[in-house]
């Protein structure tokens, strides 16, 4: 995983401490944060622009109050716990952070990611992110660009690892209702782009990959 280094004053700072703020009061099984946080500790660079989280139903009152609080627009609470019962994903604008993004975990995959979302130390900071494939397969499962995008670029990153558990992605796209024949298409898509750059090796990844997805078609 990356490593920020000096974030002092900084935006990434600012979502780090808020995040740790949410840690000191809240599990991994109540929340966990995606994009732009956990893809970059996958490796994923770019600004933070967007601070999403996935919330547990249970507890809900309590787990948006902390988030909200934490990064400093607990006035916001009525409106936003109101909209997220409502519609279940809420988009709240600030001033000082990037984007910020809640929605409640209310289908098999975002039911799985929470019960294996991990805590993680960097430096004095402390959060919960998804696991690589519960992440991998949220951001594809999303159909929305840039998610879908961010999903397959972790994808290819960790593909020739030997550190992406292939089988387990498989059976998280599966539950998250995905055409698997669609991802299987777009893996393709984007592999044929990579020509000049993928060795033999990662051939030999993305055909064991496809492998298992069709073993469960």
């Amino acid at each position: 995983m990356v490593r920020f280094l000096d974030t002092t004053g900084s935006i990434v700072h600012n979502v780090l401490s808020a995040l740790t703020s949410i840690t000191n009061k809240h599990s991994c099984r109540e929340y966990t944060v995606l994009n732009d946080i956990a893809t970059a500790l996958y490796g994923l660079l770019k600004p933070v622009e967007e601070v999403r989280y996935i919330v547990s139903r249970d507890n809900l009152e309590s787990i948006i109050h902390t988030i909200l609080e934490a990064h400093g627009v607990g006035g916001h609470y009525s409106e936003v716990l109101e909209r997220i019962k409502d519609q279940r994903l809420v988009a709240v604008s600030t001033v000082f952070y990037p984007l910020l993004v809640l929605e409640i975990a209310l289908n098999p995959l975002e039911d799985n990611i929470l019960t294996n979302s991990q805590l993680v130390d960097i430096n004095e900071y402390k959060l919960c992110i998804p696991k690589l494939e519960y992440l991998i397969a949220k951001l594809i499962s999303m159909k929305l660009y840039p998610y879908n995008i961010y999903g397959y670029t972790l994808f290819f990153t960790w593909l020739n690892t030997e550190k992406l558990d292939f089988k387990l992605l498989v059976e998280l796209l599966k539950i998250s209702n995905v055409n698997l024949r669609e991802v299987v298409s777009e893996i393709e898509n984007m592999s044929n782009y990579l020509q000049l750059f993928k060795p033999q090796k990662l051939e030999k990844s993305l055909l064991e990959f496809k492998s298992l997805v069709f073993s469960v078609m």
